[in-house]
Formats: C-alpha cells, structure tokens, sequence
C-alpha cells in the first residue's frame, strides 16, 4: 500500500492559512513587498527593513572588494575571526561556517550569538590558549558553548549517550543584574538557576561534572582558571 504522507494543520489554523495566502494572492503582495511598500505592515518605517531583499544581488557586485578583503586578512597573518551578532545577523555566518568549516591558509570563523563583552572576552581566552592546549595535550576533541545555546540545543545531546564527557560548567556574577518584570526575581537569578538545573542533571546522569564559579571578576577568574588548566 502506498501513500502521502505530509504536514497537516488543525482545521482552523489551515483555514487562517488559507485564507492569508488568498489575501496576498488577491492584493499582489509579494510584489509590493519586493517594492519596499511599507504599507503591508504600518506604514511607517518598515521599508527600512527590508534591505535583506536584494543582499544577494548587491553583493554580488561587491566580489571584488571581498577578495580584496580576504587577501589583505591572510596577508596580514590573521589567524581568528569573530562574528558579533543577534538572531538572525548571527544565523547566515553560523551557517556558513558549518557548511565549509575552516578553509587551510583562511582565518577560522567564530560566530558569537551576542555582543555581551565578557562573552566577547571569553571567546578571546578560548581562542588564545585554553582549549587548544587541552586539545593539544590530552589529544581530545574539545568544545565550549555559552549559555542559551548551550542549554537549549547542543547541551542536550550530552545527556544521553556514552559516558565519555567530562563537563566544566563555568559561571560568574552579572555585573549589572536587573529584575525580571513583574516577577520577584531578576534575570541574573533565572541564568543561575538554568546553569545549576543543568549541572544537577548531568550529575544525576552520571555524567562528570564540575562547577567552577568565578564570582565578580571574570577576566581574573578565567585568567586564574586557565593556568589551572595549563599547570
């Protein structure tokens, strides 16, 4: 016997679809989109948005100066590069980077997903010494992942599986904490108990597992742990 199978709707969302599709069918709005009409939305600035409609062909024209740029980087020996960005300006270079992973003679990507200096910090510190030194030492596959995505994507798939992990679970004080709106507790508290909550898990999974908490000091803390790591 055969068939098709496919994504199917509630019956009601199917019909709010439906109905959407016609209304930009009946309206031509995909072409007022293409022509900026701001319109679709408010008609207020949102034809300021919608540069990333002809990205592709803009830069296009622009393969030269890129060239240029990534000779220049080459030829000044630079080893790293790193990408600061929120949402969906970080998504296309993480992308990218997983699709073609390093290229010989070319820097290699990072692609940090805030622009939070202690983060940007950190990623400094990673790159400089820390990991490639376990790496290179305990000749070991290492990685590191901050917060959200950690505990929200690639973190999950440590729980499960062989036991062949060893987790260092790094945290430290916020330095300007603010309250969570209309809730009694602020947001430094909700990334500590995330953190915490995910180190229990591991340890009830039998997983291997420290906390090392670095307080109000993160460049020391993480300077102090690093010779740690390398003593």
């Amino acid at each position: 016997m055969t068939g098709e199978i496919g994504p199917q709707l509630p019956r009601d969302l199917d019909l709010a679809v439906r109905a959407e599709l016609e209304a930009w069918r009946v309206g031509d709005k995909v072409k007022r989109l293409w022509s900026r009409d701001a319109s679709l939305w408010t008609g207020a600035d949102e034809a300021s948005w919608l540069g990333w409609l002809g990205i592709a062909g803009e830069q296009l024209g622009r393969v030269g100066a890129l060239r240029d740029l990534a000779h220049e980087a080459r030829a000044a020996g630079f080893t790293h590069a790193l990408v600061l960005g929120m949402g969906g300006s970080s998504l296309c270079p993480e992308v990218l980077k997983t699709t073609f992973g390093q290229i010989p003679g070319h820097p290699e990507l990072f692609v940090l997903d805030s622009t939070d200096p202690v983060q940007i910090w950190a990623i400094e510190w990673r790159v400089e010494a820390a990991r490639a030194s376990v790496r290179d030492r305990l000749r070991v596959a290492t990685c590191l992942e901050f917060g959200p995505r950690y505990l929200h994507s690639t973190g999950q798939a440590y729980k499960g599986g062989p036991n062949s992990g060893v987790f260092v679970l790094i945290t430290c004080d916020d330095a300007d904490d603010v309250p969570v709106p209309g809730r009694r507790y602020s947001f430094g508290v909700v990334k500590a108990a995330q953190a915490l909550g995910d180190l229990q898990v591991l340890r009830e999974r039998g997983r291997r597992a420290v906390r090392v908490h670095l307080g109000s000091d993160v460049k020391a803390g993480l300077a102090l742990l690093r010779r740690a790591i390398e003593a």
